[in-house]
Formats: C-alpha cells, structure tokens, sequence
C-alpha cells in the first residue's frame, strides 16, 4: 500500500530564521568561536529574513564558515554540540503553527521529514526533538571521524531536494501524487512541484504571485 509524506524546509518555514545563524551564536555562547566571526552571518541572516529566500552567496557562505569551523574536528564533538545548541534555539524560534502541521499529518499516519540546506546534523537534531522520520540535509565529508571541509555532494538545495524526496518515494513507497511540502522560498520550487499537496509558508512577494497563480496555500505564522 503505497503512503503519503509531508516534506518540511527548515529555516523561515519550520523556524523563524536562519538554523545556520542560530548554531554559530550557539558556538560563541560554548567558546567555540569568537564574535567576530558573527559580523557577516549576521548581515546575511537579515538579509535572507528580509528577502525570505535561500541565496546561492549566502548558502556558499555560510557553509563554507561551518566547515573552516569544522575541519578536523571529530563528528562525534560536532553532533554533540549540536544537541546542545538545537536544544537552546528550537523552542524559542520553532514556528507554532508549523509544529501543529507536523503533528497533524503524524495524526493521519504520515511521514515527515525535514529537507534543508542547513547542516545535516542540525537537520537530524531537530526532525528527532520534533518526534518527526527523519531529515535530510547538506553533508561534509567525514573521513576516519573527522570532517576533511569539504562538501563533496554540494548544499542539500534547489534540484537536490526534489531528488531526494523521488529516490527516498522510491524506497518507501511514497505516493508523491498525494503527498505534501512545505516551504517559503522560491529556490524550493523543484520540490513543491514534486508533490501533489505544495503549501508555501511565509512567501516574499515572488513566491506569493507563483502560489496564487496555481492555487497553492499560503500559511502565514
């Protein structure tokens, strides 16, 4: 019997924000890494807040930050770390109406996942805290359990999303035709088109013209 999913992106449609900003504050609150390096972080979290979109520049950025970050440090300190920070944000940046979606499609039977161009462990951390199936998102590379700084596949972003949601349909047996996704930024388009139920959360002026034309949903926190 083939199931339905609901697909969430993570930052501005689960979280208000950037989850990517919200662990290097957490790294300088745990001594991992001064204020200074917040400086062009910050610009680029207002920056994607104001314009409610994922930036190419400000994805390289940010990713290119976490893994100078990360290089050569054990995974094992990364994901703990992680735990601790997620657990500091999320409950003050999660987006109550988006957290009572989660719930109502787990009331249905559905899986959920998270899809983000965000840190994988950041992703995983917060899909297990919300009780959801899983989550998806960019990987560095781990080599004998330390990462090399290197993002061998490239930001979890655009076309790599819906990919991943058609291979992960393929091995669970997702009906996409009846399945959901949720997101606030335009560049996620390839995803929402994947399935049949596309909810735009949040949109900047672009996105809400896409959504009314084909009739889509508009959730505003």
């Amino acid at each position: 019997m083939r199931t339905q999913a609901a697909f969430f992106d993570l930052d501005n449609t689960l979280i208000d924000g950037s989850s990517v900003y919200y662990f290097i504050k957490g790294m300088i609150k745990h001594g991992e890494i001064t204020r200074r390096n917040l400086a062009r972080i910050a610009y680029d979290q207002y920056r994607f807040q104001r314009k409610k979109t994922e930036s190419e520049n400000a994805i390289s950025h940010a990713t290119k930050k976490l893994l100078e970050f990360a290089k050569d440090k054990p995974q094992k300190h990364l994901v703990e770390l992680c735990q601790k920070v997620v657990d500091d944000f999320l409950p003050r940046v999660l987006i109550p109406a988006m957290r009572t979606k989660i719930e109502e499609h787990k009331a249905l039977g559905h899986d959920t996942w998270i899809i983000t161009a965000s840190p994988i462990e950041l992703a995983r951390i917060v899909a297990a805290d919300l009780k959801m199936t899983g989550a998806f998102g960019s990987a560095g590379e781990v080599i004998n359990g330390k990462y090399s700084g290197k993002l061998p596949e490239g930001a979890m972003h655009g076309m790599r999303k819906a990919q991943t949601i058609h291979e992960l349909a393929q091995e669970k047996g997702y009906d996409l035709s009846s399945s959901f996704a949720y997101s606030d930024s335009v560049n996620d388009l390839p995803l929402l088109v994947s399935v049949g139920n596309p909810h735009i959360v949040n949109p900047n002026k672009e996105l809400t013209i896409i959504a009314n034309k084909n009739k889509w949903p508009i959730l505003v926190k």
